[in-house]
């Protein structure tokens, strides 16, 4: 079987040692000590490393603000406790628009207008959530689930949302 890569950023100090360690763990197994250039130019790891970062920059809701969007009564905030709890029986798992629909019986259009109206709805009724520290959307409210645009992960244009582990926990742990 050949050997999936994927981008690990090491500090400086540490890569001539973790690469020697790679070098032979991959000749131990039969494999190639370095991907090809092939592999490092596949969108596997472009998808990968945009994954990563978003699932990284992602910040858990205090347990209060979580508490409340389960509980709350407007159609926004039911599907997005609806899809929240889909979400969280796969977390660090994402999941486009349509597989959204089908698994949790929201209309795709439905569940669009709950993403294109979350925004709104968050800086209303949530002040005490993170917020985006990043330009274009700096100091908005970030959202309860992993939001990642289908156009950076190289399949077709559509949102795809997904929970971390951490969020998870807190979400269950309230549900």
């Amino acid at each position: 079987m050949a050997t999936e890569w994927v981008l690990l950023p090491v500090p400086q100090e540490d890569h001539a040692e973790l690469k020697e360690m790679v070098e032979y763990r991959q000749l131990q197994r039969g494999e190639a000590p370095s991907p090809s250039l092939e592999e490092l130019s596949g969108d596997g790891l472009v998808v990968d490393m945009v994954r990563r970062g978003a699932f990284g920059r992602h910040q858990a809701w205090p347990v209060p603000a979580l508490k409340r969007l389960s509980e709350g009564s407007t159609l926004t905030a039911q599907r997005w406790a609806t899809v929240m709890d889909f979400c969280a029986r796969n977390p660090e798992e994402i999941f486009s628009t349509e597989e959204v629909s089908a698994k949790t019986g929201i209309p795709v259009s439905a569940w669009r207008d709950a993403c294109r109206k979350i925004r709104a709805h968050l800086r209303k009724h949530y002040p005490e959530v993170p917020t985006w520290e990043h330009e274009p959307i700096a100091g908005a409210p970030m959202w309860p689930l992993v939001a990642i645009s289908g156009r950076y992960l190289k399949v077709p244009d559509q949102l795809y949302v997904g929970i971390t582990a951490e969020q998870a926990t807190r979400w269950i742990s309230i549900r």
